[in-house]
């Protein structure tokens, strides 16, 4: 049987939150004069759709529509043949580069062609030596194995050069153009950063170009736990001064350093959006919290204050305000969805909060 110290407690608890309830609404007399001395300013409540909650994403391309080029070799770049919001198509030029490795490469890679050349030679000739009965078919054997160890490097030596991302020309033969490759844009996009200058010298892996194809976009939605679990695949997303639109493709309910969730939304209907934004977007559950009870309003955040433990919202009358207690569902840096029972033609402050609250807080 619990103890009469937790009735006790119980008993206290109840009546703090009775003592809570009968605080609110609270009238704060204020005239015309007052109201303008504590700058005190009003905007009418937007209703918000049922369930709606706010969060704040940025604007990628899907992955594997984003891509850095590097500098293969350390080297320079000797020309520049894009820049900034270029568009660029799957193997366009996107610069020159010069490097000794890759002219050092490129003779490796024909001496392994001179060698196979050799190896192809030498098994033409013990072919017809063997015919003669002049040689064992063994010294054939060793003459094809040495034709496949120069193929085998060959192979290699090609295959590193093609790694490297660069397109060289063969009929240009001069001394200058032997260590200089043009770079190539792996897909068709456009250049969102061009970061390497001409006669810049940088070492290998450096990134030169990043490039997007921003044909598709999606949005890299950062969320509170509490919202993630809310959400489900197929969920809509809706950026309203933007008029676009999305749709929930996947959710990671884990948290990061920031005690964020995160969730990623394919975009459906474009609007303006643009690669790199970062903006406020309204999350729309197919099962929202708060159906079906008091009307849900939509207002800037900086409306929303604390007193006593509770969101409150201060409401204009004809005699000054009304401090009125809210549910606040959702948040952001700018935006706040609230459930409250008000007439559709309220006007709530918010510029002054901050004074309103401390004549609250002075008549207590």
């Amino acid at each position: 049987m619990p103890s009469p110290l937790w009735f006790v407690s119980l008993a206290l608890c109840l009546s703090s939150a009775a003592a809570l309830a009968q605080t609110l609404p609270r009238q704060l007399p204020l005239d015309a004069r007052q109201q303008a001395a504590l700058g005190v300013q009003t905007v009418a409540l937007q209703p918000a759709p049922t369930g709606q909650m706010l969060a704040n994403a940025t604007v990628t391309v899907p992955p594997g529509k984003e891509v850095v080029v590097t500098a293969p070799y350390p080297g320079q770049l000797s020309r520049l043949l894009v820049g900034l919001g270029d568009s660029v198509k799957a193997g366009g030029a996107l610069g020159q580069f010069t490097s000794p490795q890759a002219g050092e490469l490129r003779r490796q890679w024909r001496e392994a062609g001179l060698e196979l050349n050799n190896a192809r030679a030498a098994v033409e000739r013990d072919q017809a030596l063997l015919a003669e009965g002049i040689i064992p078919a063994v010294r054939l054997q060793l003459s094809r194995s040495k034709q496949e160890v120069a193929q085998a490097l060959l192979q290699s030596r090609e295959a590193e050069l093609q790694a490297s991302g660069l397109r060289f020309d063969a009929a240009d033969t001069s001394a200058a153009a032997y260590a200089t490759g043009t770079l190539k844009s792996p897909l068709t996009g456009v250049v969102t950063e061009a970061l390497g200058a001409v006669g810049q010298r940088v070492e290998a892996g450096s990134v030169l170009f990043r490039l997007a194809d921003t044909r598709q976009l999606q949005l890299d939605i950062q969320l509170a736990p509490d919202k993630a679990a809310r959400l489900k695949v197929g969920d809509m997303v809706s950026i309203a001064l933007r008029q676009a639109q999305a749709r929930i493709v996947g959710i990671s309910r884990a948290v990061d350093a920031s005690q964020s969730a995160r969730a990623r939304a394919l975009v459906t209907t474009r609007g303006s959006l643009e690669v790199g934004e970062v903006l406020s977007v309204n999350l729309l559950p197919a099962n929202p919290p708060g159906a079906g009870k008091a009307q849900v309003w939509q207002l800037p955040a900086r409306a929303i204050s604390q007193w006593q433990g509770r969101s409150v919202v201060f409401v204009a009358s004809d005699k000054g305000f009304t401090a009125h207690g809210v549910t606040l569902l959702s948040s952001n840096d700018d935006v706040a969805v609230m459930q409250a029972d008000l007439p559709d033609a309220s006007k709530v402050a918010v510029s002054g909060v901050a004074a309103l609250r401390a004549l609250l807080q002075k008549d207590e």
